[in-house]
């Protein structure tokens, strides 16, 4: 009994690290493909603006959909999406 309570909260605790992770990855990816899609050649380039311009729109793009992007994982995890 012990051994499954202790074997569920390492199940939790690994489920959340992963949806952080998915997360913290989804948004920058998000936004090198948006920039690759209307400015290739400025994304290609790969230099010091384009740099500057991709920490901009990921910091506003992280502050605009965190809360969404909250509210989705609470609801994929009440569905049961997330239960091992």
């Amino acid at each position: 009994m012990l051994f499954q309570l202790l074997l569920n909260f390492i199940v939790f605790i690994i489920k959340c690290i992963v949806w952080i992770l998915f997360v913290l990855a989804a948004i920058p990816v998000g936004i090198y493909m948006l920039l690759n899609e209307w400015f290739p050649i400025f994304t290609h380039d790969g230099g010091f603006w384009f740099w500057s311009a991709f920490s901009i729109l990921s910091v506003i793009g992280f502050i605009v959909l965190w809360k969404p992007i909250v509210w989705i994982v609470g609801i994929l995890q009440t569905l049961g999406l997330g239960m091992e």
